[in-house]
């Protein structure tokens, strides 16, 4: 699959204490770690790790105390190897996230693809980051016969939305990125659902033109995400809401995704299509 960019929208729905649900309209990079710099070069609107009016910055991801000289696609690497994933077995990862459009991005969730030779499905990484500039990993080892749309499970243990405890599951489901693409995480405690946050976009060729286009119709669009889980927050708070706080610093971490049972969970498709 080449580099695009996927238009599309954002949608969360709370299922417990209180119903609540947002969608907004936002488009997002999937792009090849070692494409990036040529991607750059054919689009005088897009830039790598410098200002432009849409940019990606390699350190806005991995380990943030990593040494400025590690490229991204390094980083990864190691954080595989760390978590006993065979890194031999990998020729390209991909990344679907939120660039930064005038300098600024917040990215809640980043989705790196894993591919080996003939684009074998090898791992994912799910980086989720919180309003605190934490990050934590769930990694996914596509385990052999399966592939990044059989669904896999992890426990959460990371604070992320403070009217949220840390109990409960993450049900991810994913649709290989074509010409459209999904991601779904079902969140559930004791079988009960409590949230299901999905983005789906349709591909569009990366270009000036487009990143133009893109920026006027949704400007400061990473800007907004930030302001919208803020403004979302007063509205839970006024429902009554109880607030977990965020009582100590959650360190530099990953843990572990394993495969669901196909008869569980299946992605909501009327958010997906």
């Amino acid at each position: 699959m080449k580099d695009c960019l996927y238009i599309g929208t954002v949608f969360h729905k709370r299922y417990t204490p209180k119903i609540h649900e947002l969608r907004y309209n936002v488009f997002t990079l999937f792009a090849d770690l070692d494409q990036l710099g040529n991607i750059a070069k054919k689009n005088r609107l897009f830039s790598l790790n410098r200002f432009n009016l849409v940019s990606f910055h390699e350190a806005d991801y991995g380990n943030p105390s990593a040494s400025k000289s590690v490229g991204l696609k390094e980083k990864m690497l190691d954080l595989l190897a760390d978590n006993e994933i065979d890194t031999s077995k990998i020729d390209t990862i991909k990344v679907l996230a939120y660039p930064r459009v005038l300098g600024f991005a917040f990215n809640p969730l980043t989705v790196f693809y894993c591919y080996g030779k003939d684009n074998k499905n090898i791992a994912v990484i799910y980086e989720v980051r919180n309003t605190f500039s934490e990050r934590h990993n769930y990694i996914y080892a596509v385990p052999d016969n399966a592939t990044f749309k059989d669904q896999h499970t992890a426990k959460k243990c990371f604070h992320v939305s403070p009217f949220f405890d840390q109990q409960g599951t993450y049900n991810f489901s994913l649709v290989q990125p074509d010409e459209k693409i999904a991601v779904t995480i079902d969140y559930k405690n004791s079988e009960q659902s409590r949230m299901t946050a999905c983005f789906s976009g349709a591909r569009q060729k990366i270009s000036d033109r487009a990143l133009l286009s893109l920026s006027f119709r949704m400007p400061l669009m990473t800007l907004k995400v930030m302001g919208g889980i803020l403004f979302e927050a007063i509205k839970l708070k006024l429902k009554g809401l109880k607030i977990y706080p965020h009582s100590e610093r959650h360190a530099y971490q990953s843990s572990q995704a394993q495969m669901m049972r196909k008869k569980q969970d299946r992605i909501i498709e009327r958010d997906t299509k």
